[in-house]
């Protein structure tokens, strides 16, 4: 285990206090390199920090306790397996949308794991803590990997949101979290009054147009469907596009992009560098193009332009 200072250390049970499961979310921050090298020290460390930052944000203002800081990520604590999930896919929703840098991936590796009523003692929970960090380990950025005991104390509407990793030989007993369909948690209603001098904001407009196609999405309308499927709110005729390619997410003041594809969503802002998001967030500003599994460069004539007002 690592010997660093524990932020807040949660009250584990003693022989006289009433005994309860406790669920461990180790969560790390890891660089995965493209073509190009890691950006300079200073910006890698800004750039982890950031990530760092919010993943604190999470817990302080979800719920849970702080139990250790590692080096490049926490080690939290929840009572419930479902508040352990759900604060988990906060956590990959809210670095998701941090931009890169280049074309090296900066992300976040986060396994689940449950002390057992009995585990009162330091050594079952250092082992407890070790599987959390083996289950985190077991799979690239971008995923959540809980043990079969998470997953047992699940409710049903959760646990269908959940599903056993199809390649690679990981042993019995690890299930992954299909985060980008579940919910979001709203937050804790905040306690500071509110100003009653803010004027309203206008509801955010956005604009896809494709060849003939324009479609005009005015506020009201939490979510917004792309793919094949002629039921989704846009269709593409893409040929290496999805049924249910991806979704338009409006979550505050942004325009979130959520990929759900096989073969990735190409998004491109104004004159910046085409971004590939691939089962990960990606927030839309101002105005860029968006492609459905392959780059805009290529079949040009199934490229969507956006633009947002």
């Amino acid at each position: 285990m690592h010997d660093h200072p524990i932020r807040s250390l949660f009250s584990r049970p003693t022989a006289t206090s009433e005994l309860s499961d406790v669920y461990l979310v180790h969560a790390v921050v890891v660089e995965v390199l493209g073509k190009t090298d890691l950006p300079d020290p200073a910006t890698r460390s800004k750039l982890i920090s950031r990530r760092l930052n919010r993943l604190e944000r999470v817990v302080a203002e979800q719920g849970g306790s702080v139990v250790r800081i590692l080096p490049q990520g926490l080690l939290t604590a929840f009572d419930s397996a479902e508040d352990a999930v759900l604060v988990a896919s906060e956590m990959q929703r809210r670095c998701a949308v941090i931009p890169q840098i280049s074309e090296t991936q900066i992300g976040l590796r986060i396994g689940i794991h449950v002390t057992a009523p009995c585990s009162t003692t330091d050594r079952a929970f250092a082992a407890a803590e070790s599987e959390a960090e083996r289950l985190a380990g077991l799979l690239n950025e971008g995923n959540i990997v809980v043990s079969t005991a998470v997953v047992k104390a699940l409710p049903d509407s959760l646990r269908d949101h959940t599903a056993v990793p199809g390649r690679g030989n990981f042993g019995l007993g690890v299930h992954l979290i299909e985060w980008n369909s579940l919910p979001m948690r709203p937050a804790p209603p905040s306690q500071a009054p509110l100003s009653i001098a803010e004027p309203e904001k206008a509801p955010t407009e956005l604009i896809l147009r494709q060849g003939d196609q324009h479609y005009l999405f005015a506020g009201g309308k939490s979510v917004i469907t792309l793919g094949r499927d002629p039921q989704n709110d846009v269709v593409t005729h893409a040929p290496n596009a999805s049924r249910h390619h991806c979704r338009i997410i409006s979550r505050a003041d942004d325009l979130v992009l959520v990929d759900l594809s096989m073969n990735g969503t190409y998004v491109q802002l104004d004159d910046q560098p085409e971004q590939v998001v691939r089962k990960s967030m990606f927030t839309l500003s101002g105005r860029g193009r968006i492609s459905f599994g392959h780059s805009s460069r290529t079949h040009s004539d199934q490229v969507f332009e956006f633009e947002i007002r």
